[in-house]
């Protein structure tokens, strides 16, 4: 069934559409420019969000960075499994980064590794919490 129905449409395509006009195909050649190098290219512009009150922000960061940094303090590396090192180790690095990002002054950078941190160390003291709640 499959071949003939094969058969019928391998039959029927070269009719067409009787509107479509046939194009002679021509054999066509690509032509590529040779592409500058990377160091060749402007840098791209860097697009940030525009902050209203940046004091405020700046303390909201350092805020949720300081969480983060006591749910680190709580958290014992050595009865950690391998799923929550994972976690602190992610969460000490988002820490970095924000702290990073707010020397530089790029405050909007620094508010989305924060924020990131901040629900990273949610889990974190979730998963200590529970871990303890078993034992």
């Amino acid at each position: 069934m499959r071949r003939a129905l094969g058969a019928l449409l391998v039959a029927a395509l070269p009719l067409g559409c009787a509107a479509t006009a046939r194009v002679p195909e021509t054999p066509q050649t690509a032509t590529l420019s040779p592409r500058p190098s990377p160091s060749a290219l402007p840098p791209a512009p860097q697009v940030s969000p525009r902050i209203d009150n940046e004091d405020q922000a700046v303390r909201e960061v350092k805020a949720r960075l300081t969480r983060a940094n006591e749910v680190v303090a709580q958290a014992d590396p050595s009865r950690l499994g391998s799923e929550q090192q994972e976690m602190l180790s992610g969460l000490k690095d988002f820490i970095s980064k924000a702290g990073e990002a707010l020397r530089a002054r790029d405050v909007p950078r620094a508010q989305v590794l924060a924020d990131k941190a901040a629900r990273l160390a949610e889990d974190l003291a979730l998963a200590l919490k529970n871990a303890k709640a078993t034992r």
